[in-house]
């Protein structure tokens, strides 16, 4: 005899980037036991490569396309995920950064309160010069995971190339161009005006959150910033 379905709830949330609603249902066993797996290997690509599975498998929305999310997206819905799957609570223990005290104080977050942070909402499009300009997209998961400390100069022109969405000027839009026309573009710019590109990738939205408590031992105040896919998969 077979035995019981398990009915699980449905839950809905916006891409931080796109304001679009999704539905998705709570991680199961199966999924719990991906993350773990990616946890115990301690390797920031095995983490994300874990969420996008996850994601994959949890959302139900049919439009849903996880490697066209850009990074803080998929840090907030897997924030999300973790919320209606594990708890909204996370329980940690903090300690002084510098300080004689080594206490640990129990301190409690609240993920309802963790948002993507957006510094400027209106800065994809980039004004080259009085005729010219580009407007730029957020880097994808899979984009964002190739560009690291190690990466060339040239690699960096490739990985912007790839984020330019439409190049125009005073008379018309192009939007049909390869990766190499753009990085021909990019590399006939000025300082300054490279500049401004790089602006939008270094104000980027994030997902980040301020923690602040005082210490149960000797009453000092700290605070932490808790940022990235790192720090809230832990």
């Amino acid at each position: 005899m077979a035995l019981p379905v398990l009915q699980t709830p449905e839950f809905e949330t916006t891409i931080p980037s796109t304001g679009k609603t999704i539905y998705f249902r709570p991680f199961l066993v199966k999924e719990e036991k991906i993350l773990l797996m990616a946890l115990q290997g301690n390797e920031p690509s095995e983490m994300v490569h874990a969420v996008k599975r996850v994601l994959d498998s949890c959302v139900s929305s049919s439009e849903f396309d996880v490697d066209a999310l850009a990074m803080f997206d998929l840090e907030y819905l897997f924030l999300q995920l973790r919320a209606k799957s594990v708890g909204e609570v996370i329980d940690l223990k903090l300690r002084h950064r510098q300080s004689d005290c080594e206490h640990a104080t129990d301190v409690s977050i609240n993920l309802e309160d963790v948002k993507v942070q957006f510094e400027h909402k209106d800065n994809h499009k980039i004004q080259i010069n009085d005729n010219v300009g580009i407007v730029l997209k957020y880097p994808t998961i899979n984009q964002s995971q190739v560009i690291d400390s190690r990466a060339t100069f040239s690699s960096v022109l490739e990985f912007i190339a790839g984020c330019v969405d439409v190049v125009y000027d005073s008379e018309r839009v192009y939007e049909d161009f390869s990766n190499d026309e753009v990085v021909q573009f990019l590399e006939s710019l000025s300082a300054q005006q490279f500049a401004s590109i790089r602006d939008f990738f270094s104000q980027m939205p994030k997902l980040s959150h301020v923690v602040e408590w005082q210490c149960e031992q000797c009453g000092e105040t700290e605070s932490i910033k808790l940022e990235g896919l790192s720090n809230f998969f832990m």
